[in-house]
């Protein structure tokens, strides 16, 4: 059995449907384009407190492109029925914005599995179903894999709508950051599959034929990468290799995801970032300071893509999304009035304009000299360093530089 996780794309559908054999079970998930138009649907029904018939046209319309049987045709119809009819009590009802738009969107997720089943002439299994979610961030492993196990096992094909889960209430939750691909990599997992198929727009990840679980991780956290790093682990626990295919070039075989290969080291860029800085006597020797910082992060959502802390308990710095900067601000600003035992000398110091190059890679394991060479080659072109760090297990190196310079320094590092 092999699990394979699809974007829905309307001039690819076929394709998508020729790989679904009676061994798969496919994920699919719902392209740009058509998750826009049910957004726009959202705002213009909850927001602006306005109908959204014109955008249910031209939801309808996508769908019906596919051409598909009577029965799914009514499916459509009646799942945009009950789309339309909840916005609409929605406009007058209060809801929490993150319970409305999930239940929307899984709704879409939904239409999209169902029109590559119906090419298929499989077995259409609700997602939700088989992510039993805790909370919002939590789902309930040992519960998923019984679920996916008696549900899945031993049918095919199978084609499952990606990225949302169910939370023991009954709501519908959106699972991760990029759900689909962490689903896929679950049920995988949970039946034992050969084999995950990741089909991406774009070559791999880079064209690159082969690399560690570990080298993925690093490469996938950066926000271009084609999925999230998040979606690595289950196939990583489960010794279950990935292959990364490209949705418009199958005559590229793939990057493969596994255990012993690797291609040395790569390079990862991030920019629009903002690092923000706290340092004072407040943070010497009190227990728990971190705890707190990243707890009023999390509190106010805000990502933490990079962290540094000096060893003389000084200053602690840490990279956000230049979007979540005022947010992070307004959070340490809390935080500091609402604590009395933080003298009034602790100071935040924001950087603006930031980037983040990292350079990962397994050969970079137990051997020397390897951040002499990478801060030779920066300081010998003149770019400098504001803030690095070194994971533990020697397998990255992160810097973060002045945006203008990322794009110079990674050159230079290839």
């Amino acid at each position: 059995m092999t699990v394979k996780s699809f974007l829905l794309r309307r001039d690819k559908i076929s394709s998508i449907a020729a790989l679904c054999t009676s061994e798969t079970v496919a994920v699919v998930r719902p392209e740009k384009a058509i998750e826009s138009l049910f957004r726009d649907a959202i705002r213009t029904a909850v927001t602006d407190k306005k109908p959204a018939d014109a955008i249910f046209t031209e939801i309808h319309a996508y769908f019906d492109a596919f051409d598909g049987s009577e029965s799914y045709k009514n499916t459509v119809e009646s799942v945009l029925y009950s789309v339309s009819s909840y916005l609409r009590e929605a406009m007058y009802i209060q809801t929490s914005p993150e319970a409305l738009e999930d239940y929307v969107m899984a709704k879409c997720a939904r239409l999209c599995a169902e029109a590559v089943n119906d090419m298929v002439k499989g077995i259409l299994v609700d997602g939700t179903e088989l992510m039993l979610c805790e909370t919002r961030q939590h789902f309930d492993w040992a519960a998923s894999k019984k679920e996916m196990v008696a549900r899945l096992k031993g049918i095919g094909p199978v084609v499952i709508p990606g990225g949302y889960g169910k939370l023991t209430s009954g709501y519908i939750v959106r699972v991760g950051k990029d759900g689909a691909h962490l689903m896929a990599s679950l049920i995988a997992s949970a039946l034992g599959a050969e084999s995950i198929e990741f089909h991406v727009e774009g070559p791999g990840i880079e064209g690159v034929e082969a690399m560690t679980y570990d080298e993925a991780t690093h490469y996938c956290a950066a926000a271009h990468a084609p999925f999230a790093s998040s979606a690595i682990w289950p196939a990583k626990n489960a010794n279950i290799p990935i292959v990364v295919k490209d949705i418009d070039n199958p005559a590229f075989e793939g990057t493969i995801i596994s255990t012993g290969s690797s291609h040395g080291t790569g390079i990862v860029t991030d920019k629009d970032l903002a690092l923000i800085t706290v340092y004072g006597t407040g943070l010497l020797g009190k227990v728990g300071m971190s705890s707190s910082i990243f707890s009023a992060m999390a509190a106010a959502k805000v990502n933490v893509r990079f962290i540094a802390q000096t060893s003389s308990e000084y200053s602690i710095s840490f990279a956000v999304r230049s979007k979540d900067k005022e947010q992070a601000l307004s959070a340490l600003k809390h935080l500091f009035e609402e604590n009395p035992l933080l003298p009034l000398d602790d100071v935040v110091v924001l950087n603006q304009a930031v980037g983040i190059v990292t350079v990962f890679g397994s050969r970079m394991k137990n051997l020397p000299g390897t951040s002499g060479k990478v801060f030779g080659v920066i300081g010998e072109a003149g770019i400098n360093i504001i803030a690095s760090a070194q994971g533990g297990e020697e397998l990255s190196i992160s810097l973060v530089l002045d945006e203008a310079d990322v794009d110079k320094a990674a050159a230079l590092l290839k």
